[in-house]
């Protein structure tokens, strides 16, 4: 009887104790390598995403503040302060008598306005209300309505562009009442500054609200027909750099 050269192994016999442990630190290896790849992932893709989302408000805001002062109406009042709480300067920029920027509605309150986090940092709210009307009821006063447009900010200031000075304000006010004389500053500027340290500046056109100098005829020349002299351009503006 023949036997083979190859003797076939036990079926009792099995893994020694050292090939277990080396499988199983291979395992551990591989499955470790697998969770830091896919968190990395992770955690990048939602880098990206936060980004975008950033970014994309950004662009919505630049638009809507855009379309919100280069629409203010003549009968408009523009006011501006700062106040300081804690550390922490806080600015309010109020548009008195303006259309809802959500439903065209004439005759609100929109406010953009600075507040401290509870955690630390600032955050840019936006404030709406009617205008409360004169003998209007307690109770039909309707509540402002806040929504948050940024969050995480180390600073937000507004500033006001003053054509008489060429010069930055940090206040503005003119008269809420009805037929009162207001002058709207050329410009409006924010300036915030992230908590990471990047600093960002947006300036918006603000529609006048004093009519053009009217055309002024000159007595006619020799060929007998008057000149006419444009006196509604405004002169060109070179503004100064942004303070702070």
């Amino acid at each position: 009887m023949k036997t083979s050269p190859h003797p076939r192994r036990a079926a009792n016999d099995g893994f020694s104790l050292l090939e277990l442990i080396i499988v199983l630190l291979i395992v551990a290896l591989v499955l470790g390598a697998v969770h830091a790849v896919a968190n990395g992932t992770i955690t990048l893709a939602d880098d990206v995403r936060k980004a975008q989302q950033r970014d994309g408000r950004e662009q919505a805001f630049v638009t809507f503040g855009e379309r919100l002062f280069a629409a203010l109406p003549v009968t408009a009042a523009l006011n501006l302060k700062t106040t300081q709480e804690g550390g922490d300067y806080l600015t309010a920029l109020e548009l008195h008598g303006v259309p809802s920027p959500f439903n065209g509605a004439p005759d609100f309150v929109v406010t953009l306005f600075t507040e401290a986090m509870p955690g630390g940092g600032l955050r840019l709210m936006l404030g709406l209300r009617p205008v409360e009307k004169e003998g209007q009821p307690q109770s039909q006063l309707v509540p402002q309505s806040q929504v948050m447009l940024f969050e995480n900010l180390a600073a937000c200031e507004w500033r006001a562009f003053d054509p008489r000075t060429r010069q930055w304000a940090t206040l503005w006010v003119e008269p809420l009442e009805a037929g009162a004389q207001r002058a709207h500053p050329l410009l409006i500027e924010m300036v915030t500054t992230s908590t990471g340290g990047a600093q960002s500046r947006r300036v918006f056109w603000v529609a006048p609200n004093t009519p053009p100098t009217a055309p002024q005829l000159i007595a006619p020349g020799a060929g007998g027909t008057p000149a006419v002299i444009d006196g509604g351009t405004p002169p060109a503006v070179e503004l100064p750099p942004s303070q702070g």
